[in-house]
């Protein structure tokens, strides 16, 4: 496979490798001898990985000078990023606590988005700003959840990309601190209990995922060392949800990522319990089936399946007998329709609850508006063909409910929804205070002067054509249709720089979103093409399946013809085509480049699985078995061998550009990935075409602010653009 781990060898596109060599590592599996010569790459405090990652950073900083437009591809992404999108977004729908709402605001100028509340006599004020919390950046806001009657906030910050959290809780009144940390191990949801005085979490008893997960109770202002445990599992994912009114309580729980859920239902807990009966509801686990239950403002329960329902259903359930068997459809399965989301209202004339659901057809977000039995009253005209997003209602009723929309070309706008008349129209999100209150560091618990953000300059507006976007749809190797948008300047089409992503994992769909880094890329006059690949969601659970576990080649496979199909179609050519993806996305990027590396001008892979015999040893990757298969299966390890981009690395063969990025530590995908796949395909390529790694630190896989966002985006941006040959106009 390699010639082996060479060092001291000078590379045309990295400084010197360590001298100090190590015997190569063979692993002898179900027969296969596998060859791992960058094992030694795997311990980021190694000292001979610490000295070669010096080198790495040096090599990045040399090429990277010498990209065209680089300082105008930040320029013009910040202008982007100022009009919002997925990874910093301007505003969210709100959260409703008894006439008061909480929601995310993040100026243009602004480095991470601030928590926001209002009441109902009350202008809008800061609640929460990261970076009065810490003015470095590096703490950002996780999960949050206000208590039923809005007058305490229970919030979770990490810092430096580290993922385990610390949980505190504020009075919202004057931004005072009254308990907390906590400490859950991983980001953990928060059920509070009715009067404000306490809430269920999630908990790992231990390092890892190794224990399982406890759910327990937290009285506020009382010691986490005596919460009382009242349910534990060994599975690795535990969720909570308790009834608006607090009399129900729901548990999740699943061995893996994508693996059918256990869930339970249970009379909630008061604040002095020490256990839970809860009753075992529904069981996927045998058949890879989910199910979640949705609890309306006057008591009714309705579960959200794929139970018998590919595509998704939605079933009323009888509290007395929960059982599957009793669920009674009231919204049925629409083949081709996936079931996204599902939020419950209340009619005003007769009280009954009205039921808002957002189907996906195609990438494209249907609303509708439902009487309880099922029966359709509207189809609500959404603002165009793109994605209805984080559908909100207040939890103890009403008519209104709340969403955001976006599509390829408009960037992310909340829109309110009421049912009374079938209006839907968009809120203007507040602008924040210039001053932000003081509240005490969270990380520390001490208090902090106020920090100034490091601001990036508002662009003035422009008058911009509008992009063309079009779905296409081709052909893999097997003959399965699969679809890709396409985004492209307005002027015309023709072979141009391309730009190729797309996820195909773990049943996520590739939804139309605004991105700043695909607006910059259109508006300098280059395609942008996104594949919604086997593996994804976008064809219900079939569609996933198809390209999980032992199918997961069929993902690729459809990655690499939507590649041929840009070609094929004259909208780009070999030259002027790029690939890049992040996370799965990454993942797949990293495969098609070791399968066809001929086929592509550049590639970006970023904090991604590379290694697929050995991921499951990593981080958190023993939750993604299911989707990859484990190489402690004879079968599946022969698959994995069949596509994993580390293995399929040739030397002599002729590797396109290559850039790779990663933080110094992610503890969600291991950065050994990154830093393996990088030094083999530098021993290994025979083109004079660089293979760079970008290692950051101080980041994680998650949340990053705007100017490290920027600053990462930049540079993929403007590598892409130098082998590609854009050039910003």
């Amino acid at each position: 496979m390699w010639g082996g781990p060479l060092r001291g060898r000078e590379l045309s596109t990295t400084a010197k490798w360590p001298a100090a060599h190590r015997d190569p590592v063979v692993d002898r599996l179900h027969g296969h001898e596998v060859p791992d010569p960058y094992r030694w790459l795997e311990d980021a405090d190694d000292p001979g990985c610490a000295a070669w990652l010096d080198g790495q950073a040096e090599a990045f900083a040399r090429h990277a000078r010498s990209w065209p437009d680089r300082d105008a591809w930040r320029a013009r992404l910040a202008e982007a990023a100022g009009r919002g999108g997925a990874a910093v977004p301007v505003a969210s729908p709100p959260v409703w606590r008894r006439g008061r709402r909480f929601f995310l605001r993040r100026a243009p100028d602004m480095q991470l988005p601030v928590l926001m509340t209002a009441g109902p006599d009350e202008p809008p004020r800061v609640l929460l700003d990261p970076l009065v919390l810490d003015g470095s950046g590096a703490t950002t806001l996780g999960l949050w959840r206000p208590s039923p009657g809005g007058g305490l906030l229970a919030y979770q910050v990490m810092r430096h990309g580290d993922e385990r959290p610390l949980l505190w809780v504020l009075d919202v009144a004057d931004g005072r601190l009254v308990d907390g940390p906590l400490e859950p191990g991983r980001v953990t949801p928060v059920a509070w209990l009715p009067g404000d005085g306490a809430f269920c979490y999630v908990d790992t008893p231990g390092p890892g995922l190794e224990r399982g997960r406890r759910l327990r109770l937290h009285r506020v202002g009382t010691d986490p060392d005596d919460d009382p445990v009242l349910f534990a599992t060994d599975l690795p994912q535990l969720s909570v949800t308790i009834a608006p009114a607090g009399g129900r309580l729901m548990l999740s729980a699943a061995p893996g990522a994508t693996s059918g859920n256990l869930l339970w239902l249970a009379d909630a807990p008061d604040e002095r319990a020490r256990e839970l009966r809860p009753v075992l509801v529904h069981d996927g686990t045998a058949d890879g089936t989910r199910a979640v239950l949705k609890f309306a403002p006057d008591g009714r329960i309705f579960a959200v399946t794929d139970r018998s329902a590919p595509f998704g259903r939605l079933c009323a359930v009888d509290p007395a007998d929960p059982r599957p068997e009793h669920w009674r459809t009231v919204i049925a399965e629409e083949p081709g329709a996936v079931l996204a989301d599902c939020a419950t209202l209340t009619d005003p004339a007769t009280g009954e609850p009205r039921l808002v659901t957002v189907h996906a057809r195609h990438g494209t977000s249907e609303l509708r508006v439902h009487a309880s039995d099922g029966t359709s009253l509207l189809d609500v005209p959404v603002p165009g063909h793109g994605s209805v997003t984080r559908l909100t209602a207040p939890p103890d009723g009403g008519p209104r409910a709340w969403f955001a929309y976006t599509d390829y070309t408009n960037p992310p706008a909340v829109h309110r929804l009421d049912v009374r008349d079938g209006s839907c129209v968009p809120e203007a999100p507040p602008v924040p205070e210039p001053r932000l209150p003081t509240p005490r560091d969270t990380a520390r618990g001490e208090t902090t002067r106020e920090a100034p953000a490091a601001r990036v300059p508002a662009a003035r507006a422009k008058v911009r054509a509008r992009p063309d976007v079009r779905r296409l749809t081709f052909a893999s190797a097997d003959g399965t249709p699969v679809a890709m948008h396409l985004i492209a300047p307005p002027d015309g089409h023709g072979p141009r720089p391309t730009l190729l992503t797309a996820y195909g994992g773990f049943g996520a769909s590739a939804r139309p979103a605004y991105s700043p880094a695909i607006a910059a890329w259109v508006e300098a006059g280059g395609n942008y093409a996104v594949a919604s690949v086997r593996g994804g969601g976008e064809g219900g659970t079939a569609w996933h399946a198809a390209g999980s576990g032992r199918n997961k080649p069929n993902a690729v496979d459809d990655f690499t013809a939507a590649a041929r199909a840009l070609i094929d179609g004259g909208h780009t050519a070999r030259d002027r085509l790029a690939i890049r993806g992040s996370s799965h996305s990454g993942f797949l990027v990293a495969a098609a480049v070791t399968r066809e590396p001929d086929l592509y001008a550049a590639a970006v892979v970023s904090s991604a699985v590379t290694d697929m015999v050995r991921y499951h040893r990593f981080g958190i990757g023993r939750l993604w078995t299911e989707e990859f298969g484990t190489a402690d299966d004879p079968e599946e390890l022969a698959v994995l061998l069949g596509y994993s981009p580390y293995h399929r690395v040739r030397p002599g063969t002729a590797y396109p550009s290559v850039l790779l990025t990663c933080p110094q530590i992610d503890p969600r995908v291991d950065s050994m990935h990154t830093r393996k796949m990088a030094a083999a395909l530098q021993h290994a390529t025979a083109s004079s075409r660089p293979v760079l790694l970008r290692c950051e630190s101080g980041v994680g896989h998650g949340e990053r602010s705007l100017s490290r966002w920027l600053g990462l985006q930049t540079d993929v941006l403007a590598f892409c653009a130098a082998h590609t040959g854009l050039r910003l106009r």
